[in-house]
């Protein structure tokens, strides 16, 4: 799986200058770390095109990301590719002068680059600060040493005859290429301060806590000072372990707040996050193993055969054709959700880390971080992350950054007349409301209204719309066919009695069998019927995901979420704590900005679901004949 926050879109990939950027560095750039460290740098396709996303440019030229954030596996030379970047950054035209007319070239050590007319042409910067941090002097020198190799070795060594000054703890980068300096920084965040960087490395960000997340800290609010050459930093990572507070823990949860619409001003952020999802008890399935680990490495993967290979939306993987660049199918790179899959220009050997994996003394939930570049569950998570990500259903749908197109996805899949369930979990000015809706026949939760206390300064005076949702409420019911709904009471119980009022008769069921109330539900008095739909609800995301088709009958065990970042983030954030009778789940902290209220929702709406498949099916009216006595 590849998330990629936001969608970088076609006409932004055109004007990017990382097409330039992909010939500099294999013009001039060694590999730089064992075992190839003197052979020409290649770029899979993955890579390209993650360098084209880094260097996009609005229409007047302007960098689209000041802060990238690269996750992938151990093993996926993250930091060789930092230290690659950090070399055209340094000695390269890498920032926007001009659209190039017909016929411009670029010259440098002997090659020529011809532009194609409309294409950006770079500028140096003058006086450039290139900061390498890490949060030790051996983590540093990961990057560090590729670019010393490349300054003293490869094909730029030969700058040093023109003022290349290459030191152990420092490089001088000459004058011809604009002068500045390439430096590691691992000492304490305050004498970094009053930095003027123009470019950053934040290496394996899931170590940087305490005093380095500090200094890191510092050196990316150093980054505003330049504004004219348009300083970014770049983070790499393998997935972090929950808990820690590290930087790329940050930054993950600040990539997926802004999918998610709790940050609104613009963060600049690229999130390039490449994963696969596999159970801790499916590890030993060495089938499912070699699957989910091309999943998760793409096209850093070496093929076995020689060949590029795709990774098609139903998760087959195919062979491209050199000729074509498609598959048998007519498969292509360019094709909807089809991402690249091992390739003959990658490096990792399926048989390493699949090894490790399958090696008794390993530890499962470090081989899923590691290799599977996966979220591992918070020992108290209600639900693994595993099982949230197997029921995951139409990703692509909430991955083009477009936030209105993303709270509407969900009337694509629910259609009029499919009978659906509502749930519904309210606050006032504090944690979130939400409305989550229920398909009967599979059990799909889908999204329909969120709102929640932003992460920024709108929270001070932040309220609830009530009346947007009383509107959503009356609108759902005038559009589609719902036959059953509970809402949480506290603290709505005026507009609850309003819906009930209105609503009730053509509900099937309520909370307590048909003679209840319809929509009333008092989670906070009824723990143990809470307790059961959450033992009910957990139960069948243990099942494989299943697909019911329309018209047929409904599978009382099927359940599958609508893939909209705000509802799966607060399925995730759900947390259990013990209690006499068995157990309910709450969010991390009582004060915690991770809500959880459309897990709570969606948890009405399963519920209500069920109730309506034991109970509320009508049966066909029976005809009586009463006797009676004609005279």
């Amino acid at each position: 799986m590849h998330d990629i926050i936001p969608k970088v879109t076609l006409e932004q990939k055109r004007r990017s200058m990382g097409f330039f950027a992909i010939w500099w560095i294999e013009t001039f750039c060694v590999v730089g770390s064992p075992p190839a460290e003197d052979e020409p740098m290649v770029f899979t396709p993955e890579y390209a095109e993650f360098l084209v996303n880094c260097y996009a440019l609005d229409k007047s030229g302007h960098r689209l990301f000041d802060r990238v954030f690269l996750s992938r596996p151990k093993g996926s030379n993250k930091s060789g590719l930092a230290a690659l970047i950090v070399l055209f950054e340094a000695l390269a035209p890498c920032r926007f002068d001009h659209w190039a007319e017909a016929g411009e070239t670029y010259t440098f050590l002997g090659r020529k680059y011809v532009y194609q007319e409309g294409e950006p042409v770079g500028r140096l910067i003058r006086g450039s600060r290139v900061a390498l941090a890490a949060n030790s002097e051996d983590q540093t020198g990961n990057v560090y040493d590729v670019v010393y190799h490349n300054c003293v070795k490869g094909p730029l060594a030969q700058l040093r005859g023109v003022g290349l000054d290459v030191g152990q703890t420092r490089i001088i980068i000459p004058e011809e290429c604009g002068g500045g300096e390439i430096k590691p920084a691992t000492s304490g965040a305050s004498s970094r301060d009053g930095g003027l960087q123009t470019f950053t490395v934040l290496d394996e960000s899931h170590l940087f806590v305490g005093r380095a997340k500090g200094m890191a800290r510092t050196l990316l609010r150093n980054l505003t000072k330049r504004g004219m050459d348009e300083p970014w930093s770049l983070q790499t990572t393998t997935m972090y372990q929950p808990g820690l507070n590290s930087l790329a823990e940050d930054t993950y949860r600040t990539a997926w707040s802004i999918a998610e619409g709790k940050v609104k001003h613009d963060q600049r952020t690229l999130f390039d996050h490449r994963y696969a999802s596999l159970p801790i008890e499916e590890l030993g399935n060495e089938k499912k193993l070699e699957h989910a680990l091309m999943e998760s490495h793409g096209s850093v993967m070496k093929s076995s055969d020689g060949y590029d290979h795709l990774i098609l939306p139903d998760g087959r993987i195919t062979r491209v054709n050199p000729r074509t660049g498609k598959d048998d199918e007519g498969y292509s790179l360019a094709s909807p959700g089809v991402e690249p899959g091992p390739s003959k220009d990658g490096w990792v050997i399926m048989d390493k880390p699949k090894s490790y994996i399958l090696n008794a003394g390993s530890d499962p939930s470090e081989a899923i971080r590691f290799y599977l570049n996966s979220l591992t569950s918070a020992m108290d998570s209600w639900l693994p992350e595993s099982q949230i990500q197997a029921h995951l259903v139409g990703k692509d749908m909430y991955l083009s950054g477009d936030r209105r197109q993303m709270m509407d996805a969900w009337k694509n899949v629910i259609h009029a007349d499919d009978e659906i369930t509502l749930g519904f979990d309210g606050s006032i000015s504090d944690d979130s409301t939400a409305l989550v809706g229920c398909r009967v026949r599979d059990g799909l939760l889908f999204l329909i209204k969120l709102e929640q206390k932003p992460d920024d300064a709108r929270a001070a005076d932040w309220r609830v719309d009530r009346e947007a949702f009383d509107g959503m409420v009356r609108y759902m019911f005038g559009h589609y066919n719902v036959v059953a709904f509970f809402a949480d009471v506290n603290p709505w119980e005026s507009m609850i009695d309003a819906w009930e009022r209105d609503f009730s008769d053509k509900l099937a069921v309520g909370p307590r069998g048909r003679n209840s109330t319809k929509i009333k539900y008092w989670t906070n008095n009824w723990s143990r019927d809470v307790y059961q739909g959450l033992v009910n609800m957990a139960a069948n995301f243990t099942y494989e995901m299943k697909q019911v088709p329309r018209h047929a009958e409904p599978d009382v065990s099927s359940i599958a979420l609508l893939a909209d970042p705000r509802l799966v983030a607060h399925f995730r954030n759900a947390r259990k704590r013990e209690r006499s009778f068995g157990y309910l789940v709450f969010k991390e902290t009582p004060n915690s900005p991770e809500k959880i209220d459309a897990m709570m929702a969606g948890l009405l709406a399963y519920t209500a679901r069920n109730r309506y498949l034991t109970d509320g099916v009508k049966e066909e009216e029976s005809t009586f004949f009463v006797p009676f006595r004609v005279y």
